[in-house]
């Protein structure tokens, strides 16, 4: 048994589990700042203060990240997030005096190495509490064992810009400042940024930089290691020193951190750590403004492609539009310029009916250095040619919904941006389905179409001529091809909708696994980005988390097992997450409540897929796997019963006392730590609660349930026998 309460003592959680928070509630922050500290907590860990067991490989070993602790600090990262979320600091806990001791190092903080993949355990924590510039941590429970479970790849650099984690130069005025939003994800990763201009110091003492990009966007180092500082912890054998103002940086290697205090409004700085880790160099050409003439290419056109070029600290030695038709090696284009717009221009030539063609620009500087322009993604990577091209299929037919929601790379841009086009299905999403306005900046609103059951098939129609049509209208628009939130889109229509027939079934919903949607799949994945604009079904479901976006009350989670989905609320049916709307005739969905199938219309926004269901027939049967009751009261104490009964089949109870309001999570765990469900997660008031628990999703074992409330816990064992 005293096993068994280890396990459930110290739940095994991901590093993505640890660090990831909603992006809905992180743009709070964008738009706060740090104008409101008490709302600090939605970039806060939703595990903190948990003491967990957590596994990585380590990617920077101890005594490199020197500025605390004297050097037993480690970094590591998850092997299945490589993108984002997936690097966490291990730290000593310095409230208790000096963590230099011969226990840290007993405890095998010297031990690990870079590749090692490891477990150990320790409490979350946020450093400093209180603002929204804190940093996610694991601080070691020394007398758990560190244990070195093998080896593993350690995660490549992430290619990131500044604008990722600040926006406009330092400090900054109106909308820009820090970018919680796209910095959270990246705290504690290894990046790469590149081009970037040394305009001050930060602190010459120190041997920190401000930087800028090419865009005036600021972003500053931070000297966390021995070798790029100049303070009293430096290696005897570092030559680094400050490079004069307006130095480019040709590339930067480094982790993210937050730094407190006066310098906290920064926000998210990198931090070099190896002698190399910076590249100085002549600063690099910026291409931008692409346009393609016709954006609908037929077989008897030429098209002709434009960009505009910035020089960089050299000349340009050429710029060259680079193109492939059907996947065969690019061939080269000359660019010229054009003065009376400042264009350079570049053709492709003509093509026949059905050819597929990508392309991208490539700029080469007199230095031989080399900047292209690749895609018209917006999340820094357009000059990625691994995350795509422009591209383009030659047609001798009017466009379909398809043409224009297809691609094949992963950055969910459709080919046919801007472009004015006629496009044909049935209405699946009118204003009795969802409002003819979105709740919010992260909604939806009517209407839908679609043209088939196939991946790539629906599409967002918005455009208030679209007022008087109803779903099963099967239509033809003319309209322009826009990304909202990179959702595609057909807007600002050209004339009314031609109705072709009334009345008609509406297509099938794709059954799909709610994990294909969950918070892996950003923006352009493959697998979730075919269904966008869709109908998509998700069977046998759990209510999993009622409010995952703290700032977005209109947000709710699913899972099929697979994973998590969030659904939105933007459609008209009787269903809420919110218990006050009980006034307003809503049914209220509660935690792990059991929904037999859930459908509805697949959309995107703050990246993250999101389903919303329409009507009331979007949902199948519902159950509720926990009922609770409230007796009002002052009890003695904290105090938690022994389930009854117990061994059970399938339901049972738990009874648990508190004497005070307190924030309260009921969880159920196997024998492994891992948590297996979720029955509490809410502010409740003091007396008794009895929780009525029904485990029919769950197989014969031993299970343990923990009531947590403020700073009591408790764990308990149970028996389930089928």
């Amino acid at each position: 048994l005293g096993m068994f309460q280890v396990f459930a003592q110290y739940p095994l959680r991901t590093i993505r589990q640890i660090q990831e928070r909603p992006l809905d509630s992180l743009r709070v922050l964008d738009t706060l700042q740090r104008t409101n500290l008490s709302k600090w907590t939605l970039q806060r860990s939703q595990f903190y203060p948990e003491t967990v067991k957590v596994r990585g490989v380590c990617v920077v070993p101890a005594k490199v990240i020197n500025f605390t602790a004297n050097g037993y600090n480690f970094l590591i990262a998850d092997t299945a997030n490589k993108t984002s979320w997936g690097g966490i600091f291990i730290r000593p806990n310095l409230s208790t005096g000096s963590p230099d001791t011969t226990l840290a190092i007993q405890w095998g903080a010297l031990n690990v190495q870079v590749g090692d993949y490891v477990e150990l355990t320790g409490y979350i924590d946020e450093f400093p509490a209180g603002d929204p510039v804190s940093a996610t941590q694991i601080v070691p429970i020394y007398s758990q064992p560190l244990s070195i479970l093998g080896s593993a790849e350690v995660p490549p650099f992430v290619s990131k810009v500044a604008a990722d984690f600040y926006k406009g130069p330092y400090p900054s005025s109106g909308p820009n400042g820090i970018q919680f939003s796209t910095g959270e994800p990246m705290e504690f990763m290894r990046v790469k940024m590149t081009n970037l201009t040394v305009v001050s110091y930060l602190n010459p003492t120190n041997g920190t930089l401000n930087l800028v990009d090419q865009n005036g966007n600021g972003f500053s180092t931070m000297d966390a290691s021995k070798w790029f500082t100049l303070r009293g912890h430096r290696d005897p054998n570092s030559t680094y020193t400050l490079p004069p103002i307006n130095t480019r940086i040709d590339t930067i290697w480094g982790y993210i951190l937050t730094n407190s205090g006066s310098e906290a409004p920064r926000g998210y700085r990198i931090a070099p750590l190896y002698p190399g880790d910076i590249k100085y160099g002549v600063s690099l050409a910026i291409v931008s403004t692409h346009r393609r003439s016709p954006i609908v290419v037929p077989p008897d056109s030429i098209p002709r492609i434009s960009v505009k070029v910035a020089k960089g600290g050299s000349g340009i030695s050429a710029v060259q539009l680079r193109y492939s038709a059907n996947n065969a090696a690019f061939t080269n284009v000359a660019m010229t310029f054009n003065a009376s717009d400042t264009t350079y221009r570049g053709p492709i030539p003509q093509l026949a009916a059905d050819t597929f063609v990508r392309y991208y620009i490539n700029v080469i500087d007199s230095l031989g250095n080399t900047v292209k322009l690749a895609s018209s993604a917006l999340d820094g990577t357009a000059s990625d040619t691994l995350r795509g091209f422009f591209f383009y299929n030659v047609l001798n037919r009017p466009l379909t919904i398809r043409d224009i929601q297809t691609t094949p790379y992963g950055n969910g841009r459709t080919p046919y941006l801007g472009a004015v086009v006629s496009i044909s299905g049935i209405v699946t999403a009118d204003t009795a389905n969802i409002g003819i306005s979105a709740l919010n900046t992260g909604g939806t609103s009517a209407w839908y179409m679609q043209s088939g059951t196939v991946p790539w098939s629906g599409i967002w129609v918005n455009d208030t001529t679209m007022v008087t049509r109803r779903n099963g209208d099967s239509i033809t628009v003319t309209g322009s091809v826009a990304e909202n939130f990179d959702v595609t889109r057909i807007q600002a229509f050209t004339s009314a909708p031609i109705v072709r027939s009334t009345g008609n079934t509406l297509p099938a919903s794709a059954v799909q696994t709610t994990g294909t949607f969950g918070p892996a799949a950003g923006n352009g994945n493959l697998n979730a980005e075919r269904y966008e604009g869709m109908l998509v079904r998700f069977n046998n479901v759990r209510v999993s988390n009622i409010f995952p976006t703290f700032s977005d009350p209109t947000e709710y989670e699913v899972d099929d097992g697979s994973g998590p989905v969030i659904v939105r609320r933007d459609g008209i049916n009787r269903y809420s997450n919110v218990p006050g709307d009980t006034i307003n005739g809503k049914t209220i969905l509660k935690l792990n409540s059991n929904i037999s199938y859930i459908q509805g219309i697949m959309y995107f926004s703050f990246n993250r897929y999101k389903l919303v269901p329409r009507r009331d027939t979007d949902f199948g049967i519902i159950t509720n796997s926990v009922a609770i009751e409230h007796t009002p009261g002052l009890p003695d104490k904290f105090e938690l019963a022994q389930n009854y009964p117990n061994p059970f089949n399938p339901s049972t109870t738990i009874e648990y006392s508190i004497p005070n309001s307190a924030f309260v999570n009921v969880k159920i765990y196997n024998v492994l730590g891992q948590e297996v469900e979720a029955l509490v997660s809410q502010m409740q008031t003091a007396g008794k609660y009895t929780l009525r628990f029904d485990a029919s999703r769950l197989t014969t074992g031993v299970y343990f349930y923990r009531v947590q409330a403020g700073e009591f816990s408790q764990t308990k064992r149970m028996m389930l026998i089928k």
